[in-house]
């Protein structure tokens, strides 16, 4: 299969459910296609369908990045960063970003040439949404939830939470960033916006946003390094086997 095409203004987003993979051949397939240290997470996973998540989530990504580097998906290799970003290390002269993220019966990645970060949640009640928010957002995000409706907390604090996530993968930090250090804007119906604190160090005018569902009961967001005057395709797929 020919490449996909791929370029600083555009932003590939793949996803996979794992019922997709319930075939015990494509199970094995996938198995066979994961290093030593993928093998013994899946293993510690005691529940079927967290390691069947799991496995799709590795899987799909190893099938994904094999489509671009045009190596065979189980000889990728990966090193991951102080705070556990992934990046390629074989084949090493790749200029691929990616990012990863899995929810109760969906994986999905993005990949990039440029630093990219997703997340997706599945879209559900959330309990004590402003008491949460409040330990996890920053203060101008909860201020913005809490003059929100009860029936409407819900949904608009997962657009928060996968905004923040996105852009904490992209960035390299994972759960070591600081709540405080960045606040999101909401945009319409999909759209973001972003002020970084002044020792961030950052500049909001080079990060751009997608809020999305890629499947129905799924919330999801995207945030990538492209700059506020270039104009990014974003193309959603749907990975089949």
């Amino acid at each position: 299969m020919p490449r996909p095409p791929l370029d600083a203004r555009r932003i590939d987003i793949w996803h996979v459910s794992p019922g997709a993979i319930a075939d015990p051949a494509k199970i094995d397939a996938f198995r066979s296609i994961l290093s030593p240290d993928e093998l013994e997470r899946l293993d510690r996973f005691t529940h079927d369908g967290s390691r069947r998540l799991f496995l799709a989530a590795r899987g799909t990504l190893r099938e994904v990045l094999s489509r671009y580097t045009g190596v065979g998906p189980g000889e990728l290799a990966f090193r991951y960063g102080v705070h556990g970003k992934p990046s390629l290390a074989s084949p090493s002269d790749s200029p691929l970003e990616f990012s990863l993220s899995r929810a109760p019966g969906l994986a999905i990645c993005a990949v990039a040439s440029v630093p990219v970060g997703v997340d997706v949640e599945r879209e559900r009640t959330i309990t004590g949404a402003l008491e949460t928010a409040r330990g996890f957002f920053a203060a101008a995000e909860t201020a913005e939830l809490a003059k929100l409706p009860a029936a409407r907390r819900s949904a608009v604090f997962l657009d928060y939470w996968t905004l923040r996530e996105s852009l904490s993968k992209a960035r390299g930090l994972g759960l070591a960033a600081d709540r405080s250090a960045f606040a999101f804007t909401l945009r319409g119906e999909d759209e973001a916006t972003v002020s970084f604190g002044e020792s961030s160090g950052e500049n909001a005018a080079d990060w751009r946003f997608y809020r999305f569902r890629p499947a129905a009961g799924y919330r999801a967001a995207v945030a990538f390094a492209i700059g506020a005057s270039q104009k990014a395709t974003i193309k959603i797929r749907r990975l089949f086997f």
